[in-house]
């Protein structure tokens, strides 16, 4: 490190506190160089395929998969405020829209391979079930992820006291 940046590096480190560095790291959500993201300096999630999302504490040994990023995200601002019930809830809705996804693909499929008008009805009355349903589940998804939001962007507004 040349004698410039290490006089820099000194300047900020005096500057910042490690009482700031303490509330930044309670409301701060970032990615790292290899894609994952850290929240609250609690939280990890890691992208493992193209539609999952591992979530993990470093201090505790929960653990968790999620169909979405924002359902990950979701999960751990409920879960950091201690709103446990709405945290499971979020992550019962995540799975179920996995599961609706695939009921959706597979009655589609089944439904453009049918032969006969009978048939074509049943999966056709089968497929906009499964799309009512997601419809559903999104929407009450989308309710806690707008409650996280709101939550979140509170914190971030709000005023260091120090």
């Amino acid at each position: 490190m040349s004698k410039t940046k290490k006089h820099n590096t000194d300047k900020i480190e005096k500057i910042i506190t490690s009482e700031i560095v303490g509330d930044l790291e309670d409301i701060v959500i970032f990615q790292n160089t290899d894609g994952s993201y850290e929240l609250f300096n609690t939280y990890m999630i890691e992208k493992k395929s193209e539609k999952e999302y591992y979530v993990s504490m470093k201090k505790t040994y929960t653990e968790h998969t999620f169909y979405s990023i924002k359902n990950a995200v979701t999960w751990c601002i409920f879960d950091k405020r201690n709103r446990i019930v709405e945290a499971n809830k979020i992550l019962l809705l995540d799975h179920r829209l996995g599961g609706l996804d695939t009921d959706i693909l597979l009655h589609t499929k089944i439904f453009k391979n049918s032969k006969n008008s009978e048939d074509k009805l049943i999966f056709l009355a089968k497929l906009n079930e499964d799309k009512l349903k997601k419809k559903t589940v999104t929407d009450e998804l989308y309710g806690y992820i707008n409650d996280s939001k709101q939550w979140q962007t509170k914190r971030f507004d709000r005023k260091p006291e120090h």
